[in-house]
């Protein structure tokens, strides 16, 4: 025990509370912020071990695109859950460490999630006929992983060593603002490609109960493109503590949503009823199975 010792911090009223880069010490104790950071903590991380079923049970081969980016970023959501809350509410962790935990996650989290979007993309076949469009997203989710997450770990190691915090907290100020709408822009992107090709399903099946469920496809889309502009409006009003927090949630929400879609998906495929220019290809396989995607 005598290895330990009490770390005070001081207490912050909410209306004072600062969200952005400028604080330098530990979480400020304040009955609300430690609430809303708990429960944004420990909700994606409850959600973790969901998903982590969900995909074990639903998935019938443990292999493919689709299946690796779903369960690489589950595990990421955690780390970011994690590592923000050892970074902000534990004074004595290692900053390296903790640094490091977040932004594993954060890579693993935005970009996973981006893979997801685009293995998905798979499965409608507007980009099956299209194959160069799948090309070009591939190229757009890698090129944007460089420019974006290269100079944004850089800029947060820097801001998170106390010695040279305020040389890079401006720095990441403005790269923060880059990032944050480069990704919900791409995310926005893979999003209305699959809208896209989703409506053409409506318009060729003449099934109405397919209709609907396109339909109620599409709404799941307009909600994760929700999630997206929230964040963006936080980082931009310079609550980046409060969006830090509640984006491993947002992000496992947005999983959850895509197993609802995967298993409309199935709903449809074994409903049949399509016209021809609707998902032919995967009519043409005997027995579906999403652990498969397409080679692009």
């Amino acid at each position: 025990m005598s290895g330990l010792h009490n770390i005070t911090v001081p207490y912050v009223s909410t209306s004072q509370f600062d969200w952005s880069f400028a604080r330098t010490y530990p979480l400020p104790w304040n009955q609300t912020i430690w609430s809303i950071v708990a429960v944004f903590s420990a909700v994606p991380l409850w959600m973790n071990i969901e998903l982590t079923v969900w995909v074990l049970y639903v998935f019938r081969r443990y292999s493919g695109l689709y299946f690796w980016s779903i369960l690489i970023t589950t595990w990421c959501i955690a780390l970011h859950a994690i590592g923000y809350v050892l970074k902000e509410c534990v004074p004595d962790c290692n900053w390296i460490l903790s640094t490091l935990i977040v932004e594993i996650g954060w890579v693993g989290m935005v970009t996973g999630f981006s893979m997801v979007l685009y293995s998905r993309l798979h499965l409608v076949n507007f980009t099956i006929k299209n194959p160069h469009i799948l090309r070009i997203t591939l190229i757009m989710i890698i090129t944007d992983a460089f420019l974006f997450h290269t100079p944004t770990i850089v800029f947060q190691f820097g801001l998170a060593n106390q010695s040279r915090h305020d040389q890079y907290a401006s720095y990441l100020h403005v790269m923060e603002r880059i990032q944050i709408m480069g990704f919900s822009l791409q995310e926005i992107t893979l999003t209305s490609i699959y809208i896209y090709g989703t409506l053409q399903i409506i318009k060729s099946s003449l099934n109405s109960k397919i209709r609907t469920t396109m339909v109620f496809l599409i709404l799941i889309q307009v909600m994760v493109m929700c999630c997206d502009i929230s964040v963006i409006a936080l980082d931009y009003a310079n609550y980046y503590m409060l969006k830090a927090v509640v984006q491993s949630f947002y992000y496992a929400l947005k999983l959850q949503l895509e197993f609802v879609i995967l298993n409309k998906f199935r709903d449809v495929i074994a409903n049949g009823g399509l016209t021809p220019g609707g998902l032919d290809v995967v009519e043409q396989q005997p027995k579906f199975d999403l652990s498969d995607s397409p080679s692009s």
